[in-house]
């Protein structure tokens, strides 16, 4: 059974397909005064000559690259969104917050936040990524090739590759977002080469223990999926 938060995502997500067609063509470099994305135009190709390019099935977890039904699924994505070099976002990426954004909040929408809800998001930076906030939930995949430093990161049901290092500077979430998870979605759905930071990690259903943390970093506490996001503490000796 779905949690209620994936449920109101998905619906919000769903309304927002309706309003912004999909765009088959790639997109022109971003203009700075309109996406906070210095140096970093980004394109939306056809995902099968990106996942070509990159090798992005190599970089699937040893579980999903076993997967029948995850290669198949990875034919039948149409389009990735794809930035070359580093890339410094102020946008969220999340299709949640974007599809908020634009049904509930009639904002206008950056280029990139109209791609994120246009294309199969699939994502993938071929550099370092630098943001505020990356949720990978409702997404396909998001694979960056180079270090991830961002606020915070959640850690859904989408296939998630990092070659370098992830810190999370505020929180690292993982969560199945189901109430029938048998706690390894994490192992199957999120690869990192180098090592992982965070001074809270927290997760339901999910594990990241397969990970190599930072000695800097705290330990993963698994949570009720209500705790993922409180103060504390939360700790092995001490609930939330």
């Amino acid at each position: 059974m779905f949690s209620h938060s994936r449920i109101i995502a998905s619906v919000l997500a769903g309304a927002a397909l309706v309003l912004s067609p999909v765009q088959a063509t790639a997109l022109k470099p971003v203009p700075k005064q309109g996406v906070a994305l210095p140096n970093a135009p980004f394109a939306v190709l056809p995902a099968k000559e990106v996942i070509k390019r990159y090798k992005l099935m190599s970089l699937l977890s040893p579980l999903s690259r076993k997967d029948k039904e995850t290669l198949s699924e990875f034919a039948d994505v149409k389009q990735a969104i794809v930035f070359e070099g580093d890339v410094t976002l102020d946008e969220s990426i999340s299709i949640s917050d974007a599809a908020f954004k634009k049904t509930l909040s009639k904002q206008k929408l950056s280029p990139f936040e109209d791609a994120l809800l246009a294309s199969d998001r699939l994502l993938v930076v071929n550099g370092d990524l630098h943001c505020r906030a990356l949720d990978t939930s409702l997404m396909h995949g998001v694979f960056v090739l180079g270090n991830v430093d961002c606020d915070t990161v959640s850690l859904g049901l989408a296939h998630f590759y990092v070659k370098g290092n992830l810190v999370a500077r505020k929180y690292l979430l993982g969560s199945a977002e189901d109430d029938e998870g048998s706690g390894n979605e994490g192992e199957r759905q999120v690869r990192v080469d180098g090592t992982v930071s965070s001074p809270k990690v927290r997760s339901w259903y999910f594990g990241l223990g397969h990970l190599k943390f930072a000695k800097d970093s705290a330990e993963e506490v698994l949570v009720e999926q209500e705790d993922r996001e409180s103060s504390g503490p939360c700790n092995k000796k001490n609930a939330c």
